[in-house]
């Protein structure tokens, strides 16, 4: 069967996320540092994926991506890895060992929940893009993706300094509430950015200028509209 809604993508990759994260839960291997890494690996091989359709097929005005535009947005993730690797992953942790292992585990590949999360990504965006073509490619230095893994490593710093830092206790991978508690505004922030409304506010391009250009670009566009 045929998906080409993002609408139902959207909704299957919710629920895939919510499930095998809950079996993550369960076993006691998800922590910050975890749904980060998630968030960013699948960022990561959405925009692989995009980049090899485009440079094979080109985009939606015809035009194949230049080589400088595809190394300025692996120059950007790997910036942001290593923002989460060194700072959710070690150095927010140094004082409990049990977090610091579990995220070991996970950057090489070793949490199970992880590691089926990202598989199953991988096959249903592979499938997904090569339904609908090259609409809605996401190849530019900043754009929608890029905003939600802004913002879950700023929600992502705020749960680590107030919550987990303060009680090492409940956060040690083990107690269930703790790692609820953990993944529970990273799912709400996930629905809302895959609900259709917000879609549709966030891809206004004066919000865009906003967000990710010169405001002044964006003041003088309006002008010269108007």
């Amino acid at each position: 069967m045929k998906i080409t809604s993002p609408k139902y993508y959207n909704i299957v990759e919710t629920l895939v996320f919510l499930l095998i994260t809950i079996w993550g839960i369960i076993l006691g291997q998800v922590t910050v540092f975890y749904i980060l890494y998630l968030f960013w690996f699948q960022l990561w091989v959405r925009t692989i994926i995009d980049i090899i359709y485009a440079r094979k097929n080109g985009q939606a005005d015809g035009k194949k991506p230049s080589l400088f535009s595809i190394a300025g947005s692996v120059f950007v993730f790997f910036c942001y890895l290593s923002l989460i690797v060194v700072f959710f992953g070690f150095l927010l942790n140094s004082d409990n060992l049990d977090l610091v292992a579990i995220n070991m585990r996970t950057l090489v590949l070793r949490n199970i929940g992880f590691d089926l999360n990202i598989l199953i990504f991988v096959v249903q965006y592979a499938v997904y893009r090569r339904q609908i073509g090259n609409k809605g490619l996401q190849i530019a230095l900043f754009d929608k993706g890029h905003l939600i893994l802004h913002i879950s490593i700023i929600l992502g710093a705020l749960i680590q300094m107030q919550f987990v830092k303060k009680h090492p206790e409940y956060f040690s991978g083990y107690e269930l509430w703790g790692a609820a508690l953990v993944v529970l505004p990273f799912l709400l922030l996930k629905i809302l950015f895959n609900s259709p409304s917000f879609k549709k506010i966030v891809t206004k391009p004066k919000l865009l200028n906003v967000l990710f250009n010169d405001p002044l670009k964006g003041k003088q566009t309006d002008e010269t509209s108007n």
